[in-house]
């Protein structure tokens, strides 16, 4: 014992300091702007978790076919060859335009690979995590602190990640799948819990923008996950989002919740639900729904667009190559890391757009160039508009896959504006049941997710567009429902089931904490 006081002090101390420098970084830089820090990068861990699974099968996957095989098998079977063929001109040299041919075709499926068929079994398992935890999580957090529940709702989808390697492709595999999307699914009401507490109503929007770091994770993965399983294993990154996780994790609690907890208002506070008027409230619903449209236009996105541009239209990595100009780079030497690069570009777009987003709404409503109403509605019609048309026009572009590429890139852009539009809507309606709200609408987009993950896998694997032109207008419809819906229910007003009988109303501006910065972006 005697010699393991001299330790014991020694990590004593260190923690006293660590607290002290916490306090100083507070105070310096603001506790509102060390909050936003944290969310971003919680969110983009849980990104990273959630693509976990398909960077680690896929990095060192060995498809059924070779290269060679494929480009075969696309050559016989694919959109471009059977109805794309060059033109040749009166001296029998090929032209440059290509014609439209019509041939009396049966529709022609590439089977599954094992690997795709266990990704999308770890993906669903994933999905049904994040269906389940929302709501429960709101009232959770509604009693011991969105701050925790924040916390460790990052902390779990990350560490649970550890028991990946003891169970890769088991049925205990599935389960840890479940448990990590349980505990992401944790973090939104958490989240929006924390945005109307400690963020001033003029910065909301940006900061809930902050949510889309979770697009951002999935590009880090993609990028730096590929490189780390096929010079290390797939262990190894199970083992790293791990040990990241409890790193961030020690200092969540050290340089937030410590300072956050003690001091937060009775608004954080656990309170009488009013779940009869919850439930009876049109702008909760419109928000739900809203978020469905939301939900499927990603997935439609994420999981077709890509296979989409791959077995109709063959689109090559050396096309690729020339598009994302990163051909002298060392790293993009390797054909596969220039395809990771690829697909995680649109992912970065889409963070970038949404925090343009959030700070272009903030302004226009700090402005008072429209009401809160107009500016959440005029978002969620740039949300889902946009990005219905352009996927609409993605089945009929012809025989050039740049221009799928293209619409596929801007829409996935657009969806962006969903932080700023639908998102916020959840904590302008209700501030006091923030979570709550946000947890309702984050358990039907999930259901919307799953079913969304089922009807486009259907087409997944075809390689007729005439098929996937039915994918393509149904996620068309659906987005063009939901917004119309949240048009004609949504609301950016408080609603007065807000309120409790005979409880005064709380403001922001009584909870202000000492900070040298007014707010989390300006």
């Amino acid at each position: 014992m005697l010699s393991i006081a001299p330790g014991l002090n020694t990590l004593k101390r260190g923690s006293v300091h660590l607290q002290k420098a916490a306090k100083v970084v507070n105070d310096q830089i603001g506790s509102r702007q060390v909050l936003a820090f944290f969310v971003l990068t919680g969110f983009v861990l849980c990104g990273v978790v959630e693509q976990s699974a398909s960077v680690a099968l896929r990095a060192n996957s060995t498809s059924s076919y070779s290269a060679a095989e494929f480009a075969e098998y696309v050559e016989n079977t694919s959109y471009i060859t059977r109805y794309c063929q060059p033109l040749e001109d009166s001296n029998g040299t090929e032209s440059t335009y290509t014609i439209h041919v019509v041939r009396s075709i049966p529709h022609i499926e590439i089977p599954m690979t094992r690997t795709d068929e266990t990704e999308g079994v770890l993906r669903q398992a994933f999905m049904w995590g994040t269906l389940v935890s929302p709501l429960a999580a709101s009232r959770i957090a509604a009693r011991v602190g969105a701050e925790r529940l924040y916390g460790v709702g990052v902390l779990g989808t990350g560490v649970v990640a550890v028991l990946v390697p003891a169970s890769w492709l088991t049925a205990g595999h599935v389960c840890v799948r479940i448990v990590q999307g349980i505990f992401m699914g944790a973090t939104w009401p958490a989240a929006h819990m924390l945005a109307v507490t400690w963020i001033k109503p003029k910065n909301l929007s940006a900061f809930v923008s902050l949510y889309s770091a979770v697009n951002l994770g999935y590009a880090v993965v993609g990028i730096l996950g590929t490189v780390l399983v096929r010079h290390w294993g797939r262990d190894w990154l199970s083992y790293v989002i791990s040990v990241v996780s409890g790193v961030w994790y020690f200092l969540w609690w050290r340089f937030v919740e410590e300072s956050l907890h003690p001091n937060r208002p009775k608004r954080d506070e656990h309170r009488n639900l009013p779940w009869r008027k919850l439930l009876g409230s049109k702008p909760a619903w419109a928000c739900g729904v809203a978020v469905v449209g939301s939900q499927w236009a990603d997935a439609t996105l994420m999981l077709g667009v890509t296979k989409y541009l791959k077995l109709v239209y063959g689109f090559s990595i050396e096309y690729a190559s020339s598009l994302i100009g990163c051909i002298d780079l060392f790293l993009c030497k390797a054909p596969v890391f220039q395809e990771d690069i690829l697909q995680s570009m649109p992912h970065i777009g889409h963070f970038f757009a949404a925090i343009t987003f959030g700070i272009v709404v903030d302004h226009v409503r700090a402005s008072g160039i429209v009401s809160t109403t107009t500016a959440r509605k005029l978002f969620v019609y740039m949300s889902h508009f946009p990005p219905a048309a352009l996927m609409f026009i993605l089945g009929y572009t012809g025989c050039d896959p740049a221009a799928p590429a293209a619409l596929y890139v801007a829409a996935l852009a657009m969806t962006g504006a969903t932080a700023s539009g639908v998102f916020s809507s959840a904590a302008d309606i209700a501030p006091n049941f923030a979570g709550t709200v946000f947890g309702l609408c984050q358990t039907v987009g999930a259901a919307g997710l799953l079913a969304a993950n089922y009807a486009v896998s259907e087409g997944l694997h075809g390689s007729f567009a005439g098929w996937w032109r039915l994918v393509f207008g149904a996620s068309t419809a659906i987005l063009l429902f939901t917004a119309i819906f949240f048009m004609i229910w949504g609301s950016g007003s408080v609603q007065d089931w807000n309120e409790s009988e005979n409880e005064p109303s709380i403001e922001l501006e009584d909870v202000e904490e000492p900070s040298r910065l007014d707010s989390v972006l300006e």
